[in-house]
C-alpha cells in the first residue's frame, strides 16, 4: 500500500488504529496477520485485535499442524487484549496434543466471549475450562472434560455444552451452582460415570427461610436433554425446550 501510484489513493491506511482493527475482526485471525507484509502502517495492528478466531480445518497433516500451533502461540502471545477467542480444533492431530497452554494464554486477558469447538473424538480437557472468572459467554462442543471440576464464572451469562462429556452428573450440578447469572443454556451432555441415585437433584444448594431452593434466578432460556432436566434450578424460566434421546 506504501507503493500506490499517483493515481491512487491509499484512504485505509490513514484511518486510525481503532476502525482498522475493527475491519481486521471481521477477518479470520491468519487473514488478518497476513496484513503485517503490507506495510509498517499495518505491521503492528494485528497486536491490538481483541478478537481472535483460529480453526484447523485446513490442516492436513503433522506438520502443518505443528506449524499452525505455533502461529497461535505467537498470535496469542503477542496480542495485548483479547476479549473474544474462538478455537476449532478439527486436526486429528490433537490425539497427541492439548489445549491447556492455550486456555493458560486466554485467562491471562480479560477474555469475555471463549467458543472452543473439538472433535467427533471429543478432545480431553481439564476441568479448569470452568474457572475462567471474565467468561460472559462459554461455548463448547464435542469435548470431554476429565475429573471433577471446580467453577467460578460469576458473570457467566451464556453457556452452551453440545455433546460434552462429564465425569457424572455432579459435576454438572457443579457447573450450574457456579453460574449465579447465568439467563441462556443449552446442555447437550453425556456421562461416563452413571448417576447412583436417578433421583439426584440439586443437594449443593441452600433452601430459604421457606424451604424452596432459588437457583439460577435469571434465567430465561433453556434448551437441554429431557431426562437431565434439573426442574428445581429452571423452574422459572420463559423458554424451554426439551431433547430426546
Amino acid at each position: 500500500m506504501e507503493n500506490s501510484t499517483p493515481n491512487t489513493i491509499d484512504r485505509i491506511s490513514h484511518l486510525p488504529d481503532d476502525i482498522l482493527c475493527r475491519i481486521l475482526s471481521f477477518l479470520p485471525t491468519k487473514l488478518a496477520f497476513t496484513t503485517t507484509v503490507l506495510s509498517k502502517r499495518w505491521a503492528p495492528l494485528y497486536k491490538l485485535l481483541t478478537s481472535l478466531s483460529f480453526d484447523d480445518q485446513s490442516v492436513p497433516d503433522e506438520d502443518t499442524f505443528l506449524r499452525f500451533c505455533r502461529f497461535v502461540d505467537t498470535v496469542t502471545l503477542s496480542t495485548d487484549l483479547i476479549k473474544t477467542l474462538h478455537l476449532n480444533c478439527a486436526s486429528p492431530n490433537w490425539k497427541r496434543f492439548n489445549l491447556d497452554l492455550w486456555i493458560g494464554t486466554a485467562k491471562q486477558h480479560p477474555v469475555q466471549n471463549f467458543h472452543l469447538v473439538g472433535t467427533w473424538r471429543s478432545i480431553p480437557l481439564r476441568p479448569s475450562i470452568f474457572r475462567f472468572p471474565s467468561l460472559v459467554v462459554l461455548k463448547l462442543k464435542t469435548l470431554k472434560i476429565v475429573g471433577n471440576i471446580t467453577v467460578d464464572l460469576p458473570l457467566l451469562k451464556i453457556l452452551h455444552l453440545g455433546r460434552v462429556y462429564l465425569k457424572n452428573k455432579t459435576n454438572f450440578n457443579k457447573i450450574l451452582y457456579g453460574c449465579p447469572v447465568l439467563e441462556d443454556l443449552i446442555a447437550n451432555i453425556y456421562y461416563k460415570e452413571p448417576t447412583p441415585d436417578p433421583d439426584e437433584v440439586f443437594t449443593l444448594g441452600k433452601a430459604t427461610a421457606t424451604g424452596e431452593f432459588k437457583i439460577l434466578p435469571k434465567l430465561i432460556r433453556v434448551q437441554i436433554n429431557a431426562d437431565e432436566v434439573p426442574f428445581r434450578a429452571i423452574h422459572n424460566v420463559e423458554f424451554l425446550a426439551l431433547t430426546v434421546s
